[in-house]
């Protein structure tokens, strides 16, 4: 048994009111660490905080609950980043999403995965990504790859709770198979794109580039439309209409359909993903966006203006009535990306890495239905700086929608005991991701205020990318020790030396490793600092266990490459492998069935009955078209009853071996 020190135990608090825009988030975070002391044992060592690992479904407490939520939205603004909204930076406008968080629960310390794919799979199955193969890169177009198909959805859930279930937007957890769509995954209408992003207006997604083994050829990249809805392709890849205006346009017709009965709407919006376009220029010209003196800066702007009226438009759909029993929560699902205007300040990083700019992200959790949890408890607005997380939502909707399966194994904590009424937060431990050894083992942990990170720059493209042409081999074959080889050279180049940070995260938001201060946790890395070796010691016996519970990774460097291209489906990004895996543009044949052997006697010797030679030269030397007509009748007969009499059975046989 691992017997662990004590660490320095939560210091969350639910404050009243919205974080002050001058001030901002670290200063509130110090003052949290200034105020609570760490609590220590009898010895004077740091207590070990409980383990929130995976073992319920993390129900809320005793407390007199209100009935389950009529209707449910969950929107993710794909790559929005922790600095891209007006309530942390008032250059932004987010009229919408400050209302409801001035009506709702801001959470400020919600964390993602680092990337799309990750973060939507953990959403999806309220698990940590180690439990289920998913911990290693984003699903490429042409991968045959998708979450495990053993893993129940969210939607899926829903609907036993007796929920209708809609899904709008961008999917990324797997498409090769029919079985990974989402319209197989738990939601009754899809409308959107099955692949990672594309084109906000030409609706299309483009692949990665794609090399022939042996070096045959240059690379080659295929695209296709990528716009779906119910299993067809939409008429709207036609159109020129943004992606965020026609999301918007398709969540409002759903919930239209929603009338009188429960339902759970997931609104997954591509922007701010790039390519960085706006589909109206106005949402940068008339709002305060013109203002911003970078460009790419004021085309993200004008991007996440753009969603915030889209998420307005939904809210004045879902009507008064229904509001007052609706909850929608509105996040990310990983940092900003900086060369796209983004901005993560005052954190370190940025989408990729696990630095708080990569995985710690803007979260709401509002609607009429939290407004009238809050006016129970005396209560306009609040900010949480509990640790909370993806796999949380998971938890918490299903606690709220009375879904029940004590078999569920999840890692999600349900939040709403603590933010509606006021108990403890449910945890003090958040696993952010631990890479299989494929990526070098790269990741981080949270315990209690302290943070552990493993290649805080993991490089996962840089790596995917530099494995994947050594395979592209002359021959298929590959054993062990030259994969191993390849994959150290791909780890050097792309993340160089493992690198190991242990941060205060209270003390240190913006993870500074190597300042000059005085009061060290500050601004300094202290994994090497002896005054935090207990600390040290705690996260990584707790790093170890998780190494040790996590599932083989379904990453593979498998690429269909033209097998996948659209143009084998009519244009149209679409699952290219049947039921049985096997790739819809290729021919499986007769390999691997018994060998076909006729079982007549005397084998076919055409030439020795009929001369075909001899009949060209007879055709070509007669005289007349009446002799040529007759004679080819005459010929057709003769072949007919030669064919007849040499294909005859042997008695007592059947005329060809069935097939087995």
């Amino acid at each position: 048994m691992v017997v662990f020190f004590v660490i320095v135990a939560f210091a969350s608090v639910v404050v009243d009111g919205l974080p002050k825009k001058a001030k901002g988030p670290e200063q509130s975070l110090n003052q949290q660490a200034a105020e609570a002391a760490p609590p220590v044992d009898e010895k004077g060592q740091p207590q070990s905080p409980p383990s929130s690992s995976s073992s319920s479904t993390g129900r809320s407490g005793d407390h007199q609950q209100a009935p389950p939520p009529l209707g449910i939205v969950v929107a993710v603004v794909d790559d929005w980043g922790f600095g891209d909204v007006g309530y942390h930076d008032r250059s932004l406008h987010t009229p919408e999403i400050e209302s409801l968080a001035a009506s709702g629960i801001v959470l400020e310390q919600f964390y993602s995965a680092c990337a799309c794919t990750p973060s939507r799979a953990m959403l999806m199955t309220g698990r940590y990504n180690i439990r289920n193969g998913m911990q290693d890169s984003v699903i490429h177009s042409t991968e045959p790859r998708g979450v495990p198909l053993d893993e129940k959805f969210l939607p899926e859930k829903l609907r036993e709770a007796g929920y209708a279930t809609a899904g709008v937007g961008k999917w990324h957890l797997g498409m090769f198979q029919e079985a990974y769509l989402p319209e197989n995954r738990g939601f009754d209408r899809w409308y959107g794109i099955y692949t990672g992003g594309g084109s906000h207006t030409g609706h299309f997604s483009v692949s990665q580039p794609f090399t022939v083994r042996g070096g045959l050829g240059a690379s080659q990249t295929w695209q296709g439309y990528n716009l779906w809805e119910d299993l067809a392709p939409s008429p709207d890849n036609a159109g020129s209409t943004h992606s965020t205006h026609l999301y918007t346009r398709k969540a409002v017709e759903y919930v239209s359909t929603f009338v009188n009965n429960k339902w759970f709407l997931y609104l997954a919006y591509q922007a701010v993903h790039d390519p960085m376009t706006v589909g109206d220029d106005r949402y940068v010209r008339e709002t305060p966006c013109v203002n911003q003196t970078d460009s790419a800066r004021a085309t993200l702007c004008g991007m996440v203006a753009e969603v915030d009226d889209g998420l307005k438009t939904l809210r004045l759909a879902i009507g008064e009535v229904s509001w007052s029993q609706t909850l929608m929560v509105v996040v990310s699902d990983n940092g900003g990306v900086l060369s796209h205007g983004s901005s993560n300040s005052p954190l370190r990083g940025e989408k990729g890495t696990y630095f708080e700019g990569g995985v710690r992200v803007p979260a709401v959790v509002s609607g009429g239905y939290v407004e009238a949890a809050l006016a129970a408890r005396g209560k306009a607005t609040l900010v949480s700086t509990a640790l909370s997380h993806l796999v949380d939502l998971h938890a918490t909707i299903l606690d709220l929608a009375a879904y029940d399966d004590d078999d569920e194994a999840l890692d999600g904590q349900s939040l709403w005991s603590h933010l509606a009424f006021g108990e403890d937060p449910p945890r003090t431990e958040l696993l952010l991701n631990l890479n299989s050894d494929l990526f070098a083992g790269s990741g981080a942990l949270r315990l209690g205020n302290y943070k552990l990170v493993v290649n805080g720059e993991p490089n996962e493209a840089a790596v995917y990318s530099k494995v994947r042409k050594r395979l592209a081999a002359p021959t298929a074959t590959l054993d062990e020790d030259t994969f191993g080889k390849i994959l150290a050279d791909a780890h050097a180049q792309a993340i160089g030396q493992t690198r190991v940070y242990l941060f205060d995260i209270a003390s240190n938001p913006r993870e500074l490793d190597d300042e000059d201060c005085e009061n060290a946790p500050a601004c300094r890395d202290l994994y090497d600092n002896p005054d935090y070796r207990a600390v040290r010691d705690a996260l990584r016996a707790r790093w170890a266990e998780y190494q040790r519970e996590a599932a083989p990774s379904t990453f593979a460097w498998e690429d269909d490459g033209p097998l996948a291209n659209p143009d084998n489906f009519g244009g149209v990004w679409a699952p290219w492998r049947d039921a049985d895996s096997q790739p819809n543009a290729r021919y499986v044949g007769t390999k691997g069935l018994p060998a076909i052997t006729p079982t007549v006697t005397t084998p076919l010797q055409y030439s020795r009955t009929f001369n075909f030679a001899a009949a060209d030269s007879t055709w070509a030397t007669t005289a007349s078209l009446r002799a040529l007509t007759l004679t080819i009748s005459l010929l057709s007969f003769s072949v007919g009853a030669v064919a007849s009499w040499l294909l005859r059975p042997p008695a007592g046989s059947s005329a060809w071996r069935r097939l087995p």
